[in-house]
Parts: structure tokens; sequence; C-alpha cells
């Protein structure tokens, strides 16, 4: 009898966000070519669309799986300075799933989680209760492990490392084609700088003031501006940056996360306010540079692979600081040593493991 496999994570809420589709798709991908039943819990129209093996997924409902799979994401942490309020929505969108599923007996495993801060008493209950009756559950860094470990002493909780940076991530010819000739990207030799302010004002502003001055020793650089999610604010924002720059810029509209691959395996540069546009981009060799608006849970994929001091807090930082760090790593591409790597495989070790495969 297959068994029917039900994902959860970062998929639901209308969710178009580049990374936790990146997770997502792995996931579903590796529980299908397996020939089990898979689907979401909830998942938003842009998931149903884009994963191209969704229309053959189950309809099974949640109380007739035969495992949870929590997927990738740092949503078992806090947001930065998150109030109550969000707080509990955080609460309402992840850990309900969870907690029936214990109470229904139904198998749970967490993969490359992020943990802390985790100073809400509800989390921290809803948290404690699901990893304490999980299969297993592997975090994507020392910190994530460390806060699961206070919060669930007794939970079979494993250090791995973030899943992301298990694949390769080499577009193929045909969609680097296709992305190069759509926004004539490589004209006459120019480097490419990636802007990844994304829903951020504040990112906007301090990224335009500090590209702005970095253009005037580097106007070699062509200027690439990317969301990693769909904006509703999109041009605004895009008008607004090429204001302050004084600088006509390249604006790639996000749609499809295949194409946001393909872009970030021609740029030489990324400057972001998030982590898995980072991330993505460092596993393609790309220089990268952070200023994190959610600086507790991107500094630590930067420690992990010992590029601390390409990642700075978003709320500390200035303009004129940011074009210091562009000045200073520009030009240094990030390599992740091989060790991590194997390290963050072992989450697929531990599901083929559990799985009898």
């Amino acid at each position: 009898m297959e068994k029917n496999i039900l994902l959860h994570g970062a998929t639901n809420f209308g969710s178009t966000n580049y990374g936790d589709f990146l997770y997502g798709e792995l996931l579903y991908s590796f529980f299908i070519h397996k020939g089990y039943n898979v689907r979401f819990f909830q998942p938003s129209n842009f998931f149903e669309k884009k994963i191209t093996e969704y229309n053959k997924h189950s309809e099974f409902k949640e109380r007739n799986a035969d495992l949870l799979v929590y997927i990738p994401g740092g949503y078992f942490g806090e947001g930065h300075n998150a109030s109550l309020k969000e707080n509990l929505l955080k609460f309402l969108r992840y850990m309900p799933v969870g907690l029936k599923a214990r109470f229904s007996h139904i198998p749970i495993i967490v993969i490359g989680i992020g943990a802390g801060p985790n100073k809400s008493r509800i989390l921290r209950c809803a948290i404690k209760m699901i990893c304490d009756t999980a299969i297993f559950v592997t975090t994507r860094d020392s910190i994530s492990f460390n806060t699961l470990k206070s919060i669930s002493p007794k939970g079979n909780i494993m250090e791995t490392g973030d899943l992301i940076i298990t694949q390769n991530w080499k577009s193929e010819k045909n969609i680097l084609q296709k992305i190069d000739e759509k926004y004539k990207l490589k004209e006459d030799n120019e480097k490419i700088l990636l802007v990844h302010y994304n829903h951020s004002k504040d990112a906007l502003e301090k990224f335009a003031i500090g590209i702005k001055d970095f253009l005037k020793k580097n106007e070699h650089y062509k200027i690439v501006v990317a969301s990693d999610s769909k904006l509703y604010e999109e041009n605004i924002f895009f008008d607004r940056f090429e204001t302050i720059i004084e600088r006509e810029c390249t604006h790639f509209l996000y749609d499809s996360p295949e194409e946001m691959t393909a872009l970030l395996n021609i740029v030489d540069c990324v400057l972001t306010c998030k982590l898995h546009v980072g991330v993505v981009a460092s596993t393609l060799g790309a220089s990268v540079i952070v200023a994190a608006c959610h600086p507790e849970k991107t500094k630590r994929f930067y420690q992990q692979i010992g590029e601390s001091q390409r990642c700075c807090s978003l709320d500390t930082t200035t303009g004129l600081e940011i074009s210091e760090m562009l000045e200073l790593y520009c030009d240094q591409k990030i390599h992740i040593n091989h060790a991590l790597i194997e390290e963050a495989s072992k989450s697929w070790l531990y599901l083929e493991e559990y799985l009898g495969d």
C-alpha cells in the first residue's frame, strides 16, 4: 500500500517566495520519485502552478496522512523584533498541523529547520510538543540545534545544514540563453550586480545610496534589480531606486523560480537583504554581500561557511558602509567547503533510512 506524505512549511498563505519554493519542490520531488502519494497542506496557487508534477498529487485527507514532513524554513523561530500578533499568526500558520498529527499519532519528521529566537511562550510550547514526538529533527545550523535542544531536551534533534547547498543549481543552457536574450545581460563585457531589496523600503534606500557611491569607481557594473516573490509595489519600488541612483537599471520581474535560478547563474555579485537568494548565489560561486532584514537567521549561514564579514544587519548599517562592503568583496567569489555540503546531505540520508530505501 502506498504511503500518503503530507508536506508543510512556508508554502501556504499565498506564498510565492523563491527559497520556500525551492525547499518545497526538493521534498515534493524526492517523495514523488519514490512513488508515494504526496500533497502540501493548503498550497498556494503559485506552488500548484509552478511545481510541474503537482497535477499528479493525491487528494487524500489530512487525517489519512501516513507521515507529516515539515520542509525546511526558518519558521521554528520568531521574526525580527516580532510582535505578539506576528507570533500568533506564525503559530496559526505552522503549528496546528503538527499538533494535530501528534494527537492523531501520525509520524512527524522535521527537515533542515531554522529555529530561534524563541521568546514566545505559545510558540515554544508548540515547538516542544512537535519536536518531542518527531521521529527526527534536522537543523540547518548550530544555533537552531542548540535552540531546539533547549526547548526539547528529549527530542531526536540533529545538526546538519541548509538543504539548498546539497543541490547543483547550474541552469540548463536553453534557460540561460532565454534569460540573457530577454534582459540583454551580457553586453560589452559588463559585470552584473544583482540588487535584491525585495519588500524593504529601508533596504531600497540604503542599497541605492551605497550603489550610487560604489558606481563612481565601478562604472563597468550593470545593475539588475529583482525580487524573490511577487510584490504589489514592485514597479513603484523600482522607479524609486532608479531615481536615487540616477542610472538606468534592468528590472527582472520574478514569476518563475527556474528563471530566478538562471539569473543567479549569470550574475557576478549579489547585494541582498534576505537569505536564500544569497545562499543559491553562494553555491554558484558568486560574490554575495548581505545587509540582512532578519539578521538573527541570515548571519548564521555566513558564519557557517566562514564568510561572516559579508553579512551585516540592515537596521544598524548605512548606505556608505554598504558601498565599502561592495568595494571590498565584489570580486571575491564564495566557495562553500565540501564538508559542509556533506553535513547538510545527512538530512537526505536520515530520510532514506526511515523509508527503508
